[in-house]
């Protein structure tokens, strides 16, 4: 490097005094002039020498300096020199000192030269050097896994239990301890949400597609899974069944035995009113669902007369029992009845607005009025409100063209589903003691038996709609009641520990925290939100503070209680769409992730940067892995093949990404390895770092022990630099780029680091 210098002119010094007897017997100069150019020296770190001219009238001088770092040669002399300066290399900090002659027999007279060299640059590349991972798997990590898409062992495109089996390596090399499968039992859908038997296990989830291969295979899952340290978590359903459920085809016979399993009413809406409908605990109205026909008596046998009003706002129908002659349909009507197997049949209007017709009736559903012939759309159909469906002879009944429900005969029986027909929801009877009713001890029986057999804990599916007061004390009421009895059950099978049970409470955190009075882990449904805002505006310093608050909200419910983060799940669009297939931001995003407090979950595919919407339907949420670049034991068929062929191409593959150390999938692993090496990152207390002010950055603390991280991500889509008052002497994790300069560090553009305190 070249030397930097200042260049100032030092005049003569002068002393004055008596003459002082010269040791050599001469005659000593009481005084001596010295001059030196130049007067000041800069060097570089890396040292190196300069020459400095002195003028002086000494006959005998010397050199003396007040650092050891710098040599001038030669030392001593007399009269006019030019002299060397040398300095040795620079491994600290700036550093000055000073030169000066004087003269050696004592005259008076002195000249000096300051010298200084720049300090050693301490901006140093951050390069991580984690910990060696001692085996003990402690992330917490779950992973959401769909049984039907994750991987197919016997080549008939569905997944099935031994597919799970034969990526278990895959799973443990990702860090993850527990597997939250979705719903494995007997099903009429692709998904498993309707249950059919909650006592047994999809066939189709077994090489020999019985329901006695299908547990011999769930078992071995189990026993192959925690050989590797990996927990089993079963999806539970119990707001609702599936129709073909054995209990609910024999609920609809209003004397079955099952009957008080489900939520039937022959006139809902004054039952409801009346308070006689403990799924709506006392609400007036549901938070979600309606009612459907269960069938019962609703047909009629005989001759009736229709008279149709239709000259009021309400239009009515009037039918009674008559002996008058039976008339043929008016081929030229403008108002039908749509009636039993007789088709449409056109009434006569017999004064203005009034139509009527007698009728030799054998139907066994009841009736409609048209309008219309040819149209089904438009409101031409006029038929029963909601809940309102029986007619009574002689009585005009109010006709409805928004519901349109068939007008019947007698008293229809209906049950309520909170999601669509085809789920009936559970009836657990009044809230406060749900645990004795007949439907809570029957399901209840089929935990225990999984349980028995290793399962390691439930997610709980749609908690919110079990009861219908979604707000208030029903549900967490209801939810104690289950996890004290499955609690029960697995302490009893030899467990020291408590049962893990994450419900689906999918809500806003103000009222998702009251459910903690059942459960021991919620869904917290307010993170992704949290994250996808830091990641997507580049603005992180909300983030600490809203995680800090979501653990601190669940501890004072309950102190064991277990905050669960995931960014999305398979009712959601993809968190890549969310972060605009981004590369960066969701590198960044897992990084977060699993650097946070509390119990990640992370959801099949999107270690692998999976995109899609549900615009198209569920399905494109929940595609299939591609394992490899040729697509083997890929599930395409477990989805119906709803896939988004332009995503699933061989690039985004498990075999594409285990090849390039930069993809998103060895970010994943990474985090997760390091998640598990770190007791203070798995199971630490999350606080947040003061002094550092820029809202791009996020920065806290983890906490385990004796064990402390410091943990910092700049979220920015620009580098920034911030101060830093704790060490940066041992950085353990890196994502993008960082440097360090003394007590301030510079991370690049969505960059992320872990410091060992």
């Amino acid at each position: 490097m070249s030397l930097l210098r200042v260049l100032l002119a030092l005049g003569v010094i002068f002393s004055c005094g008596g003459p002082e007897p010269d040791p050599s017997g001469e005659d000593t100069p009481s005084s001596v002039s010295f001059s030196v150019q130049p007067s000041s020296l800069v060097f570089a770190q890396e040292g190196g020498t300069e020459e400095i001219a002195l003028t002086t009238d000494s006959k005998s001088w010397k050199v003396s300096l007040t650092g050891s770092w710098a040599t001038v040669t030669p030392s001593q002399g007399s009269g006019n020199a030019r002299l060397t300066v040398s300095v040795s290399p620079n491994e600290g900090e700036r550093r000055m000192l000073t030169l000066s002659f004087q003269d050696a027999a004592g005259a008076k007279g002195t000249a000096s030269v300051s010298i200084t060299q720049e300090e050693k640059p301490t901006s140093t590349a951050l390069i991580p050097s984690p910990a060696a991972f001692d085996g003990n798997k402690r992330s917490d990590l779950t992973y959401q896994l769909l049984i039907y898409s994750f991987a197919d062992s016997d080549g008939d495109g569905i997944g099935d239990f031994n597919g799970i089996v034969s990526k278990l390596d895959y799973l443990d090399g990702l860090g993850v301890t527990a597997l939250w499968l979705s719903p494995a039992h007997p099903t009429s859908s692709y998904h498993g949400y309707d249950v059919n038997d909650y006592s047994k296990l999809n066939p189709l989830y077994s090489s020999g597609k019985t329901e006695e291969s299908a547990e011999a295979e769930f078992r071995n899952l189990i026993g192959k899974a925690h050989e590797k340290g990996i927990k089993i978590y079963m999806d539970y359903v119990l707001n609702h069944s599936g129709r073909e459920n054995e209990w609910f085809r024999n609920a609809v016979s209003a004397t079955g035995p099952y009957r008080d399993y489900y939520v039937f009413s022959t006139d809902p809406e004054a039952d409801v009113a009346a308070g006689k409908i403990d799924n709506y605990a006392g609400a007036t109205s549901p938070g979600m669902g309606s009612w459907h026909s269960a069938g019962g008596s609703v047909g009629y046998k005989g001759r009736l007369h229709f008279k149709l009003d239709w000259t009021g706002a309400e239009k009515t129908i009037t039918v009674t029992e008559s002996a008058a002659a039976v008339q043929t349909s008016n081929p030229t009507a403008s108002k039908w009845l749509w009636i039993g197997s007789m088709g449409a049949v056109g009434l006569y209007e017999t004064s203005a607005g009034i139509f009527e017709i007698t009728l030799d009736v054998d139907t066994d559903w009841g009736f409609l009025v048209r309008t219309s012939t040819t149209s089904w759309d438009g409101g031409t159909k006029y038929g029963a409100k909601a809940g309102h469906s029986k007619i009574t002879l002689g009585v005009p009944f109010i006709l409805d063209n928004s519901a349109a429900q068939d007008i019947t005969f007698g008293a229809p029986s209906y049950y309520f589903a909170s999601f669509d027909a085809s789920m009936p929801d559970l009836n657990y009877g009044p809230y406060a003691t749900a645990s004795s009713s007949p439907a809570f001890q029957a399901i209840a029986e089929t935990a225990d038996k999984w349980i028995r057999m290793g399962v390691d804990g439930f997610r709980l599916d749609a908690v919110i709609w079990i009861y219908q007061t979604n707000g208030g004390e029903a549900n967490p009421t209801f939810l104690k009641q289950w996890y004290d009895r499955c609690n029960a059950t697995y302490r009893e099978a030899g467990h020291t520990d408590n049962i893990f049970m994450v419900g689906e409470a999918w809500m806003d955190h103000a009222q998702e925290k009251n459910y903690y009075k059942g459960i021991n882990s919620c869904f917290e449904f307010g993170y992704w939100p949290l994250l996808n805002n830091a990641v997507s505006s580049g603005r992180g310093s909300a983030y600490v503070p809203g995680v800090i608050g979501f653990i601190k909200d669940h501890k004072a419910v309950r102190s064991d209680a277990v905050t669960s983060l995931f960014m999305t799940n398979h009712d959601q669009d993809r968190a890549a769409n969310d972060l605009g297939k981004n590369a960066d931001s969701e590198k960044q995003a897992a990084a977060m992730l699993l650097t946070t407090a509390g119990k990640p979950f992370v959801y099949q595919g999107e270690e692998l940067g999976y995109w899609g919407t549900k615009s198209g339907g569920d399905e494109y949420v929940r595609t299939p892995i591609l394992w490899d670049r040729a697509g083997k034991d890929c599930a395409r068929k477990g989805v119906g093949g709803k896939v988004d062929e332009a995503m699933l191409t061989g690039a985004i593959s498990v075999e594409a990404q285990t090849a390039d150390d930069a993809s998103l999938l060895q970010v994943y692993r990474s985090f997760a390895r390091l998640r598990n090496t770190y007791p203070a990152l798995a199971k630490g207390e999350m606080s947040a770092v003061s002094g550092i002010t820029d809202s791009a950055v996020a920065a806290w603390y983890m906490s385990e022990g004796a064990q402390k991280l410091l943990v910092i991500h700049n979220v920015a889509s620009t580098p920034r630099t911030v101060s830093v008052s704790d060490s940066m002497d041992k950085p353990v994790a890196l994502l993008g780029s960082g440097s360090r300069d003394r007590n301030t560090l510079t991370l690049g553009s969505h960059s992320s680091v872990v410091f060992e305190l």
